[in-house]
């Protein structure tokens, strides 16, 4: 047997996917980000926003490392906040700290992450819902782990491969 196979065997799965299903968790129990970018990121709040719409997660052109920062440091002046809890006491997010900001406020969000939960909501967002395009039901399924009436809204398979 390999040093590999003897580590996986040993710890179990880790890597990309329990990364993605922790992302998936902390995206939807403890961030709370389908308040804002619904629960399919597609920008249709599942919660409360006062501002409309959050932009569509599906439709993002922003690479990974783009995603972490957004989530990370938020975006100043706008209503996504910042999930580290130090964004802006050093030059850690966009090489700036609260002072360079100026009027631009940083919201700081209610419930703050460590550093590899901010990795694997980034990588959640990356691989499952980024390019994802329009919402199907088994997506919906996916996500709430049933099949019950919320989800037979979606249409089984995107528009375009339907038959």
């Amino acid at each position: 047997m390999s040093i590999a196979t003897a580590a996986f065997l040993h710890c179990g799965p880790t890597g990309a996917a329990q990364d993605v299903a922790d992302g998936k968790r902390i995206w939807k129990d403890k961030a709370g980000c389908p308040q804002c970018h619904g629960w399919a990121g597609d920008g249709l709040p599942s919660g409360f926003h006062s501002e409309g719409n959050a932009p569509s997660l599906r439709a993002t052109q922003l690479i990974s490392d783009q995603i972490r920062e957004v989530i990370q440091c938020g975006r100043p002046g706008t209503p996504m906040p910042h999930f580290d809890r130090f964004a802006y006491t050093d030059k850690r997010c966009y090489d700036m700290t609260t002072e360079d900001l100026g009027n631009l406020e940083a919201i700081r969000a209610p419930t703050t992450l460590q550093p590899y939960e901010i990795d694997a909501v980034a990588d959640y967002v990356a691989i499952k819902i980024k390019g994802a395009g329009p919402v199907t039901r088994a997506q919906c399924v996916e996500f709430f782990g049933e099949t019950g009436g919320y989800c037979e809204k979606y249409p089984e398979q995107p528009a375009a491969e339907k038959k």
